[in-house]
């Protein structure tokens, strides 16, 4: 399908005003792309078939998630083991130029973009073609769906996909959006839940957006990973990307790479733990928490209740589950 051809929605109901209210630089409203009803910023319209023509290469290879999911573990791990565990590159040179963003230009609004301190860097204003004129091999990250990343789906190239516990990913972009400060959200949790259960939270729907990737770990150039195993097993799953990047790295590499991801050394590496695009956060905000189930401490008995109930009527479809 063609981008002319993708279905377009302005969302003008209730729970979008309720939603967008919150967002200072929203100006222009949330639409609605796909079959699914991406939810997007208005800017998608104008700039959004940059994203969805986006030509990949033979050898390119992508991490593709949900925000908030382990994207920057996720890419840190992938590019030391497909790169002979070179840190002394990673050490060097910073995660977003390795793996840079490839929708980040498309994301935030014109206004919002001003506030950051790389407005004038093409990796910021001009994401696409900063990735399109990466050197080969490339590393790429998206937070865009399948269904709007159609050349690279249908491709041979490598991608690995990491989903996330809906619970630990709520929290974890409420607090990033509410830090960030091209987003600053302004609303309460409960009402930042609201939203992310009504698909109005950006790169909304959740759950259409894992199940995208679920569908398809079965291909032999897909990976699919839950962010829970990368935290109870990571040298487990160290050692299946290595399978899959054709990698063999014994017990003391493995080691020194599940070191160099641990949580406290993750934090204090300025290669790694940036604000997103360069946008003005408390940087321990970028790199949040690093565990499961911390939920817990945020959810009140009431959004429990709602949020369980959204989950299941979610999960009757799919043989998808989470890990404990």
């Amino acid at each position: 399908m063609s981008f002319k051809n993708l279905k377009f929605e302005i969302f003008k109901d209730e729970k979008t005003a309720e939603a967008i209210k919150h967002y200072p630089y929203c100006l222009r409203g949330l639409v609605g792309v796909g079959e699914k009803k991406w939810c997007l910023p208005h800017k998608f319209l104008t700039l959004g078939e940059e994203v969805y023509n986006f030509e990949p290469r033979p050898d390119d290879t992508y991490v593709i998630t949900f925000p908030r999911s382990g994207t920057t573990l996720t890419q840190e791990l992938i590019w030391l083991v497909a790169n002979d565990m070179n840190f002394d590159e990673a050490g060097r040179t910073s995660l977003l130029d390795r793996f840079p963003f490839l929708d980040i230009s498309v994301i935030i609004e014109d206004e919002a973009l001003e506030k950051t301190p790389m407005k004038n860097e093409q990796k910021m204003n001009d994401s696409v073609k900063f990735v399109q004129e990466r050197p080969s091999p490339r590393f790429i990250k998206s937070h865009m769906p399948f269904e709007l990343l159609p050349k690279v789906v249908n491709s041979d190239c490598k991608i690995i996909y990491v989903a996330r516990n809906p619970k630990d990913v709520v929290v974890s972009w409420y607090y990033f959006q509410k830090e960030i400060e091209v987003v600053k959200y302004n609303g309460n949790f409960e009402q930042f839940c609201d939203g992310f259960m009504n698909d109005r939270t950006l790169y909304s729907p959740y759950w259409e957006h894992v199940k995208e990737g679920w569908a398809n770990r079965h291909r032999p150039n897909i990976l699919f990973l839950f962010y829970e195993d990368l935290i109870k097993d990571l040298p487990g799953c160290i050692r299946k990307v290595g399978v899959f990047f054709e990698k063999n790295y014994d017990d003391e590499q493995i080691t020194k790479l599940v070191d160099h991801l641990g949580i406290k050394k993750f934090r204090e590496n300025k290669m790694v733990n940036f604000p997103s695009g360069g946008a003005k956060m408390n940087t321990s905000m970028f790199i949040r928490k690093g565990v499961v189930d911390g939920w817990r401490e945020d959810f009140t008995p009431e959004i429990e209740i709602k949020f369980n109930k959204w989950v299941a009527d979610n999960m009757k479809d799919t043989d998808l589950i989470f890990p404990c």
